[in-house]
């Protein structure tokens, strides 16, 4: 009887542990890589990875991995250090998706390592290719990219189905070609470094703006608004418009400014200690290197210094002076001005007065000119025909003083008149009544007669001449 008691009791205890195991559950495996993603709210880490084609089931059938998964903050900031709006931008900053499945590899290291494993400094070779450094300290884990920024482990060791996972605070940026963002051209550049009355000098030169950035390959030397200003001043002028008056006009203008452009590349690391360079105006310039500065040496001897070098645009670079750069000027002497204005009976006139030496040796002149038509109503008005009929009514003596009258020994450009009327001497010893409103200029000789500047600021050599409609005339005996 005790035999079959002990039998029944043994198979009521294995019934019985049988029937516990009944109600224990069944042990759940873990969740793969996507589950744990959505749990912790990484939905950008997970938008991002379904950007790159294959790439999530890569890593859900991968044997062995460990992710460090950055939060969203992590790629809110990434957005911003990009300047991108969304995951889209920020694809398209990173050069596409094949580097951003580059950037994602970087973050997955093909084998498990929980916080307990790692030693004190850890490299992985993530499945990018490209090594990472992962540091232990106590309970503190941090992990290096590339560029050397340190990201923060924020939730270790969450486990997956064939891994683990560090949620951190930062994403890891491994070695990449980021595309470059296109270089400004040479407006744009000058704009964004507030050039503007450089901008302002090329825009007045018709066609200028065009030819430069159309060249291959230029670099300019581009004078600040400061040594624009100082130009200003030593040309004794109010503003540009005066300035290329004083200079000769538009076409000296251009000459100055390409004298600022050499047509070949040349950052300043390609500079020997001295260069000369052939400009866009075809003269030499002369750049100096002497360490870390660089100066440029213009026609006249003047040198200046770059203040800013090396500023990138599509077609060249630009290097940033504080002067302006001043050529060789095509500046022509009064006979040539004259000439070159048609103005063929005032140069009979003063060849047949012998006045030519004198006007051109001169140290400062402002000569009136008359034009032919002035002359010939000069003859009308005498009822004779010819220069020769006028010095022979008027008398040699006489026909030299009304062109001296003409003729005041220093130089005033129509803007450096006072408004109103003024008396200015002429070489006849006879003052002449010059009268400037607004933009419009007169003169008045000795009989009241009154007669119009119908070209003013027409520079020579040794100072300016205004173009008139009338031959002014003197007190004649």
């Amino acid at each position: 009887m005790k035999k079959i008691f002990n039998l029944l009791l043994a198979g009521a205890i294995l019934l019985f542990a049988a029937s516990c195991q009944e109600d224990e559950p069944a042990p759940q495996p873990a969740p793969d890589l996507v589950q744990v993603a959505n749990a912790a709210g990484l939905t950008t880490l997970l938008a991002a990875v379904e950007a790159v084609p294959g790439l999530a089931p890569t890593l859900l059938n991968a044997q062995a991995i460990t992710v460090f998964a950055p939060t969203n903050d992590a790629f809110a900031n990434a957005l911003t250090a990009f300047e991108a709006s969304n995951l889209g931008e920020l694809v398209e900053k990173l050069g596409g998706v094949e580097n951003l499945e580059i950037v994602l590899g970087f973050h997955v290291v093909p084998a498990v390592a929980f916080a307990a494993d790692l030693n004190a400094t850890n490299s992985f070779t993530t499945v990018s290719g490209q090594a990472l450094t992962v540091a232990r300290n106590g309970n503190v884990v941090t992990v290096t990219d590339a560029n050397g920024d340190v990201a923060n482990v924020v939730a270790a060791d969450v486990a997956i189905a064939n891994g683990v996972v560090h949620v951190i605070d930062r994403v890891l940026l491994p070695e990449i070609d980021l595309p470059q963002e296109p270089a400004p051209n040479l407006v744009d550049a000058a704009t964004g470094a507030g050039l503007t009355t450089l901008l302002a000098a090329v825009t007045a030169v018709d066609g200028l703006a065009g030819t430069l950035l159309g060249l291959d390959e230029i670099t300019v030397f581009a004078p600040t608004n400061d040594a624009f200003a100082a130009a200003l001043e030593a040309f004794n002028a109010a503003n540009l418009e005066q300035l290329v008056a004083r200079i000769g006009g538009i076409d000296n203008l251009e000459t100055v400014l390409g004298f600022h452009v050499v047509p070949a590349v040349a950052f300043s690391s390609d500079l020997q200690a001295s260069n000369t360079f052939t400009t866009v105006a075809g003269q030499e310039l002369t750049v100096n290197v002497s360490g870390s500065a660089v100066t440029v040496t213009d026609a006249t001897g003047n040198t200046v210094n770059v203040v800013a070098a090396d500023v990138v645009i599509e077609n060249g670079v630009v290097h940033v002076i504080d002067g302006v750069l001043l050529p060789e000027l095509n500046i022509p002497n009064v006979v040539e001005a004259a000439t070159a204005a048609e103005l063929t009976i005032l140069l009979e006139a003063v060849t047949a007065a012998g006045l030519g030496s004198a006007l051109l040796e001169a140290d400062e002149i402002t000569v009136f000119a008359p034009t032919n038509e002035a002359f010939g109503n000069l003859l009308a008005a005498l009822e004779v025909s010819s220069l020769e009929e006028l010095i022979d009514e008027l008398g040699a003596e006489a026909v030299i003083k009304v062109l001296q009258f003409h003729v005041v020994p220093a130089t005033a450009f129509s803007f450096d008149l006072a408004e109103g009327a003024q008396q200015v001497p002429t070489l006849a010893g006879e003052n002449l009544t010059v009268t400037r409103s607004g933009n419009s200029v007169t003169v008045t000789d000795a009989a009241g007669t009154t007669y119009n500047v119908v070209a003013a600021d027409v520079v020579i050599s040794n100072g300016v001449v205004h173009v008139i409609d009338g031959v002014v005339l003197p007190t004649l005996d």
